[in-house]
């Protein structure tokens, strides 16, 4: 790479005569003659860190937000990404939030020659909305864990994963809420999915129970210590008690030996 000393001399631009475009356009964008003291100048890099920004030093910072710029924000996302959450069901209803589903609306907006009924009751077209809240298989879903509870969730999903968060002033109470209801998403979509691909359909009370054996798998976890975790404790115990044994039978062997007696903190008089 030249500098623009190295690229001129008395004040005249040293560039090849090819044709090549480049070249070309240096030609026609660079000045004909450069004032004379522009070749005992020294040469100074500069970084712009952004169109719009002026030519200064170098800023890693600046140049990651350009290149890394703030997306929306939505009062959904909290709700969504929390500690407890099951991994597969917080990636589904983060796409059906987004609008990433694959529903049978979006595939014939591409073109693509699939039918439009929902896949769930057969009687509408299926969007996103209508599969996984409007449905009257989904609604049903919905209405039957919530209704045992005196509870009445919002009709859209926006709304009701916004709501799930702020049902009650016990983080737990909304916690298991929040864990609900990305099951309830979750297993509307694979079931959606089982019957466009085996033909395989479920009831909605057997759906349900699928839902409350997960609920109860969860709970499960978050309440009781991991086996592997319980298993080192016990083989740690172990380990202390045979070592602890060894000690004491050194201890007692060792003063019958020498005729005394020695009290050990632990165990008493030998």
């Amino acid at each position: 790479m030249a500098t623009v000393n190295q690229a001129c001399t008395n004040s005249i631009w040293l560039i090849s005569r090819g044709r090549h475009p480049i070249l070309r356009l240096l030609r026609d964008v660079l000045p004909p003659n450069l004032p004379a003291s522009l070749n005992s100048l020294q040469d100074e890099f500069l970084w712009k860190n952004s169109p719009s920004s002026e030519a200064g030093d170098f800023s890693s910072s600046k140049t990651w937000d350009f290149l890394h710029p703030v997306g929306q924000s939505f009062n959904w996302t909290k709700p969504i990404w929390f500690k407890e959450r099951i991994p597969r069901h917080t990636f589904i209803l983060w796409m059906a939030m987004r609008d990433r589903l694959f529903t049978r609306d979006k595939l014939r907006s591409w073109g693509l020659n699939v039918p439009s009924s929902c896949l769930l009751c057969d009687a509408y077209p299926e969007s996103k909305s209508h599969l996984l809240t409007d449905c009257i298989y989904s609604r049903e879903i919905w209405t039957g864990f919530f209704r045992r509870s005196g509870l009445s969730p919002p009709v859209s999903l926006e709304e009701i994963v916004v709501w799930s968060d702020s049902l009650s002033p016990q983080r737990k109470v909304n916690t298991n809420c929040k864990i609900l209801v990305q099951a309830i998403v979750y297993c509307l979509w694979r079931d959606r999915n089982s019957r466009l691909h085996s033909s395989n359909s479920k009831p909605p009370h057997v759906l349900s129970k699928e839902i409350q054996t997960i609920l109860r798998a969860k709970h499960r976890h978050q309440g009781v210590i991991p086996l592997h975790l319980v298993l080192s404790f016990q083989f740690v115990i172990s380990l202390w008690l045979v070592a602890a044994a060894i000690v004491v039978v050194a201890y007692r062997f060792f003063w019958f030996l020498v005729g005394g007696s020695f009290v050990f903190p632990l165990f008493g008089v030998f």
